[in-house]
């Protein structure tokens, strides 16, 4: 009994905390700008980026706990990532472009400071991710004078997470900003760093980057 007490007070005070929190949900959608940190060979190549997009559903808890203003976010996202890389061959160009779709899970925990008794307010969070890859593919498009046609475009791989491309799995951090408008509306703009290699080619390696501008709807 005298073992049971404490642990019933420890559940009660962890249910009173739990349900004395505001747990909130919305739908958010971003436009994102995603290149590869890639490296072959001992060698840095640069990827231009490609744009695509993320949208899914988000809930917030307020932390007041912590300190009053600190709140935790999660989203569950469908999110469009990848990259450009161009070359120089022989008689023209080639164009190489990665198209993955992940499912990503962020988890962050922020700040917001709302300005006085108005309906505006600045935040900021933190936190890390968790990326499944679902489906997406490759392609490389080349524009040379000496090839047959002038323009031959070539599906290099019709599942971007086959067997010779990328890992399914990512993982990385990320950081937002943004603005608070009338309890309901936040406009934000982050940026996220893989810290898994995803490649599966050996001696190469890369790492997703995304830079993002989005907003969000808070039912």
């Amino acid at each position: 009994m005298k073992k049971f007490l404490p642990l019933l007070s420890v559940a009660l005070l962890a249910s009173a905390v739990a349900s004395a929190q505001e747990l909130r949900y919305g739908i958010t959608g971003a436009l994102n700008f995603s290149h590869y940190d890639f490296s072959a060979g001992g060698l840095s190549l640069d990827t231009d980026s490609r744009l695509g997009f993320k949208a899914g559903f988000r809930m917030e808890m307020d932390a007041p706990f912590i300190y009053d203003g600190f709140y935790f976010d999660m989203e569950a996202l469908l999110s469009s990532k990848g990259a450009k890389y161009d070359t120089a061959i022989e008689g023209g160009t080639a164009s190489y472009t990665a198209r993955p779709y992940y499912l990503e899970v962020p988890i962050h925990i922020g700040y917001k400071y709302m300005f006085g008794s108005s309906e505006w307010g600045v935040f900021a969070s933190f936190g890390p991710y968790l990326g499944v890859g679902l489906f997406g593919s490759d392609k490389l498009s080349v524009n040379s004078s000496v090839e047959p046609v002038d323009i031959a475009d070539i599906d290099t791989s019709p599942d971007s997470f086959s067997s010779e491309t990328l890992k399914r799995f990512d993982f990385g951090l990320g950081l937002r900003a943004g603005v608070q408008m009338f309890d309901h509306y936040r406009i934000y703009v982050g940026y996220d760093w893989g810290l898994i290699n995803i490649a599966k080619m050996s001696q190469s390696k890369i790492h997703n980057r995304n830079f993002y501008v989005g907003a969000a709807y808070m039912f």
